[in-house]
């Protein structure tokens, strides 16, 4: 995934477009790179490698004046990390330059065909500015041309065109992200609202397939699949939620807002949660389908629905072919995205065309929402940091109460919502964070962890071991405590390190399995409600019922938290990472 920002308008968009490409550098950060209009009708591009603060400064593109730019933090898909694959990309004669997210499968073949072009990256994106110095020297007018270039590539890609000849910038979004955001003086295109929230909430959401020409005053839909759907509308997105406040990292937080969210649906309306219920208690099979964390999301619900009787299978999108002989008319599907642009379930949705489909989504306007019969914001603001953390515990939260609801458990699931509320207070103390921190310089040093629980516990661990790899770049491997003895515990020695997620509902089977580790003379860190014997370490955990996982895992997310600040690693901005996986 990559981020992209233009402006154009009646003012300087360069500080505009440089305030919005830091917003959007959760994104990617391997470069940055900004095309504005010079003098004599040409293109300036400054461009490298590394993070964005940094490459503004070495170029001073601070100092620059243009009412025209547009600019690109990248995540390399395709070609090293170099600055030659750094983006804008321009053509032969630097008139044309392009800033680019997705893969262009059929690049090679594109690329063969344009004669007389020289090349001067390994990027599939340096096709498309030479495509339309093509199209443009047969021809074609500035628009026409992108819009058959748009019309030539293969995948799912979104990019944005400047031509220093013309007055407006080109966006083309297929797959990839893209919004416009509308005020007084101008226009702006990127890949996500926060990036421009700071001066404008009007926001335009483009379809797949949409060419739109982003002028100083306005825009005009060129090709779409949608016309008369472009409405400008007002997002509630917070300013906050692109601001650190008086926290060191978004990591930390996104952890902390945790409570304040489920404070706010505890003393929401749910009933908007009523008609997916409904759906689903309707339904003879419940599939749920995510990624990353929103898989361990999709497992955690899928459980509960076993529980309350009704044949519920997590399945990851990849795997969706496999169970298409299964799938029947009657089943529904349950898609779970943070950014709602999740490439690997956007090319799953053919396979289940036919069947109802509800969203538990974070951003609306997204390929994703727009492809369900019942969207549900996940509303849990705007995420910056790259691992998951409140929009985990809010989908998880979500999917299970449509569980409850749809089985005509809804009191129990509000009761357990209300306990969760309560002790989430009993959660975020002193002794908590404490324990936290002297675990974390524990295991800073380990090269492995194991995470162990039973049943929703387990989940729960797959989860924790997913952020301690994500953020601290030590090898974390969630495994079933019941399974730990057929072959796992070979790896237990002295001092090897586990850590253990126990509720009251597994406690005593669990105790047996971790007894195993510690008479092999492992060390134990204990994530539950009360002190066990086998532990060495305690981080208090509280009960909530059905959602008891929520405790367990902001405390797994702190415990990473603390250990990569341990390490001098970055929480917001892991190695080789990006925030959404829109690539294949």
């Amino acid at each position: 995934m990559c981020g992209i920002i233009g402006y154009n308008g009646n003012e300087n968009s360069i500080p505009l477009v440089l305030e919005g490409i830091k917003n959007l550098e959760y994104r990617g950060y391997d470069s940055f790179g900004c095309a504005f209009e010079g003098k004599d009708n040409n293109i300036e591009v400054r461009k490298d490698t590394g993070r964005i603060n940094k490459i503004i400064e070495t170029y001073g593109i601070s100092s620059e004046i243009s009412n025209k730019s547009i600019a690109h933090t990248r995540w390399a898909t395709h070609g090293g990390v170099t600055k030659a694959n750094s983006h804008p990309l321009l053509d032969c004669s630097g008139k044309i330059a392009v800033v680019h997210n997705g893969i262009i499968e059929n690049f090679q073949e594109l690329k063969d065909s344009l004669k007389n072009h020289t090349f001067s990256s390994d990027t599939d994106t340096e096709v498309l500015p030479h495509l339309i110095e093509e199209e443009m020297k047969n021809g074609k007018s500035f628009e026409d041309a992108v819009i058959s270039t748009s019309e030539k590539i293969k995948g799912f890609s979104s990019f944005v065109v400047m031509n220093s000849l013309t007055d407006n910038i080109i966006a083309v979004k297929n797959g990839s992200p893209l919004v416009l955001g509308v005020k007084e003086n101008g226009v702006f295109v990127a890949s996500d609202v926060p990036s421009f929230l700071k001066h404008t909430n009007k926001v335009v959401y483009l379809f797949d397939g949409d060419v739109i020409s982003v002028g100083k005053s306005g825009f005009k839909v060129l090709k779409s699949n949608n016309f008369g759907k472009h409405k400008v509308r007002e997002v509630n997105f917070s300013i906050s939620d692109v601001d650190k406040g008086k926290y060191r990292h978004f990591m930390l937080k996104e952890i902390m807002e945790q409570q304040t969210l489920v404070s706010k649906l505890v003393n929401s309306d749910l009933s908007y949660l009523k008609s997916a219920a409904s759906a689903v208690s309707l339904s003879k099979k419940v599939f749920l389908v995510g990624s990353g964390s929103s898989f361990h999301v999709a497992l955690l619900a899928a459980s509960l629905f076993r529980d309350l009787g009704r044949e519920a299978i997590a399945v990851q999108p990849q795997d969706l072919l496999n169970y298409s002989k299964t799938i029947g008319k009657e089943d529904i599907f349950i898609i779970i995205s943070q950014s709602g642009e999740t490439m690997d379930i956007i090319e799953s949705l053919p396979i289940i065309k036919e069947n109802k489909k509800i969203g538990i989504i974070n951003t609306e306007g997204s390929s994703l929402a727009n492809s369900v019969d019942y969207f549900i914001n996940i509303n849990a603001g705007h995420e910056k940091g790259v691992a998951a953390t409140k929009t985990f515990t809010m989908s998880a939260i979500l999917s299970c109460l449509i569980a409850m609801f749809s089985e005509g458990e809804e009191k129990e699931g509000l009761n357990d919502l209300n306990l969760l509320n309560i002790n989430l207070y009993n959660l975020f103390v002193p002794s908590v964070y404490n324990a936290i921190k002297e675990a974390a310089s524990a295991i800073k040093g380990e090269k492995n962890l194991f995470f162990l629980g039973r049943g929703t516990d387990y989940i729960s661990a797959m989860e924790a071991a997913l952020k301690m790899k994500e953020i601290t770049y030590i090898h974390a491997e969630a495994i079933d405590s019941a399974t730990f003895k057929h072959g796992p515990l070979a790896l237990i020695s002295k001092g090897t390190y586990s850590v253990a997620l126990v509720s009251d509902r597994f406690k005593d089977r669990e105790i047996n399995n971790l007894k195993e580790i510690k008479a092999r003379n492992g060390k134990i860190i204990g994530i539950a409600n009360e002190k066990l014997d086998v532990f060495d370490f305690l981080i208090r955990s509280q009960p909530a019922g059905i959602f008891s996982f929520v405790p367990q895992v902001i405390i797994s997310q702190l415990l990473s938290y603390y250990v990569s600040l341990s390490k001098h690693i970055d929480p917001d901005h892991p190695r080789n990472l990006a925030k959404a996986v829109t690539t294949k």
